[in-house]
């Protein structure tokens, strides 16, 4: 929990955005790893979590922990934003910050912690070829038969050329620490491809997260 403050994970879901080729790819958020603390598991599946997101990018912050608390709030679960009890600031000891955060956390009432952050981004750039025409005289009896399949076997490729491709992949850790003794009681990996539009990567993301901590019995289902 070490520097909740300072640490920035700048173009989260905001670098790199525009398109780059005609069939850039639809955004995507995928688990690719998770992990119980079956030994901490609660008896009961908690009812109130404080949510966290650990970037400097303010809109980033609130969008993602309004989206969490939306999502939480709609399975029943209580749920506390960080920025609704927390003045951001920057350049100030963890010795200083660290308690203030805890101190918040306890007088929300919650009984887990969640923590969101970023573990890495990829670009990766390929080139699609264009398609072009070859006549072959010996498809005469197929699609030179009649103009319908002609025009459908040949349109697209007489005029279709090559072009670059642009995916932003980014890798997320999700952590949820239990309030009482402060220690971790899931941790989940996804990573979201191509996140053009903030508004529907959020909720994707935060309905992939909330389930995946229900479906693990950390959060009780609605």
């Amino acid at each position: 929990m070490l520097k909740i403050f300072c640490i920035g994970f700048v173009g989260f879901f905001i670098a790199c955005l525009l398109s780059c080729g005609p069939s850039r790819k639809a955004s995507t958020v995928d688990v690719i790893a998770s992990w119980v603390n079956k030994e901490k598991i609660p008896a009961n599946p908690g009812k109130s979590v404080f949510i966290t997101v650990l970037t400097q990018n303010m809109n980033v912050r609130s969008e993602l922990e309004n989206e969490l608390t939306s999502v939480a709030k709609a399975n029943g679960i209580k749920a506390v934003r960080s920025l609704s009890v927390l003045t951001p600031v920057t350049g100030v000891p963890d010795s200083i910050v660290i308690p203030i955060f805890i101190k918040k956390v306890n007088e929300s009432g919650c009984s887990s912690v969640l923590i969101v952050s970023l573990l890495d981004s990829k670009n990766e750039t390929k080139y699609i070829k264009g398609s072009s025409y070859t006549y072959d005289p010996l498809a005469y009896n197929g699609f030179y038969g009649t103009y319908p399949t002609y025009v459908a076997s040949t349109y697209s490729t007489i005029s279709t050329p090559g072009y670059y491709v642009s995916d932003n992949t980014y890798y997320i850790e999700s952590n949820l620490y239990d309030v009482a003794t402060q220690g971790i009681l899931f941790s989940i990996q996804t990573k979201a491809v191509n996140p053009d539009d903030i508004n529907k990567a959020s909720h994707e993301f935060a309905k992939t997260l909330v389930d995946e901590l229900k479906d693990n019995g950390l959060l009780k289902k609605k």
